[in-house]
């Protein structure tokens, strides 16, 4: 009930670190989301633009406002015992800013795993796992399994898998709108594990499922300077995106 409160009694979050403090930050509330002025001070920061050492001036150009935000969408996730009796277990959704991660853990067997998309079948799984994600989560996991760097601010929910055994399994961008529902058949040789944005991980049994949809309660970050610029700043200096030596004229010339 606190967290669910919480956001009438904060006006806005500073917080220090890297991209995990802000995921830690979001995962306090439950409803609305204030405002996030997110200072750089970890190893990768994709949504702390704000240098540390600037901190003065950063904090009086935000409190005397303007200032430009990202709304960051995140995932409200459910899981359910037994998919045929459709009991949820969870008593409120489990609620994500960058992914959910739906993998084989222990398990010596590949991960089996049979998706939908607003109740119409899509595909089967059958690799190490999948990954359900934000578009805020897409320079995480996602993009280490081989999905696409997409703008925060695009509406979308990223499905990548891990490690497909297929060679024509390629990742895709859904609309935003869409309820994923991910589910372990019956027939499954093993038991699969959910992780939330890295953290509390839950088992999934033969006949468990996991419904994703984007929760009607974003986060919003704060801007140095604005959601776009911001994003491509990111990556150039945190992935070194199309870095490459630039050709001479000394070569021979059409």
């Amino acid at each position: 009930d606190d967290k669910k409160m919480l956001h009438k009694k904060v006006d806005l979050i500073v917080t220090l670190g890297g991209d995990g403090t802000v995921l830690w930050a979001a995962s306090l509330f439950k409803g609305p989301v204030p405002p996030v002025v997110a200072f750089a001070m970890g190893s990768l920061g994709f949504m702390t633009p704000f240098p540390s050492e600037q901190y003065r001036d950063c904090l009086d150009n935000v409190l005397k406002g303007p200032f430009s935000i990202t709304l960051r969408n995140r995932l409200q996730c459910h899981v359910i015992r037994d998919a045929a009796k459709d009991e949820i277990v969870t008593e409120e959704p489990i609620l994500v800013l960058n992914e959910v991660t739906i993998d084989r853990g222990i398990s010596s067997y590949l991960t089996y795993l049979e998706c939908y998309c607003d109740s119409s079948f899509v595909t089967c799984v059958q690799g190490d796992g999948l990954i359900i994600s934000t578009t805020s989560g897409s320079t995480a996991y996602s993009l280490a399994a081989g999905g696409s760097m997409v703008h925060p601010q695009v509406p979308g929910i990223l499905f990548t898998p891990i490690c497909p055994h297929s060679l024509s399994f390629r990742p895709l961008i859904l609309p935003e709108y869409v309820t994923l529902r991910i589910q372990v058949p019956y027939n499954s040789r093993g038991h699969a594990w959910a992780s939330f944005d890295g953290k509390d991980r839950k088992q999934l049994a033969p006949g468990d499922a996991l419904i994703c949809s984007i929760s009607p309660w974003p986060v919003p970050t704060a801007c140095l300077v604005d959601s776009t610029t911001d994003f491509l700043r990111s990556i150039h200096e945190g992935l070194h995106w199309n870095l490459r030596k630039t050709q001479t004229l000394d070569g021979p010339r059409d």
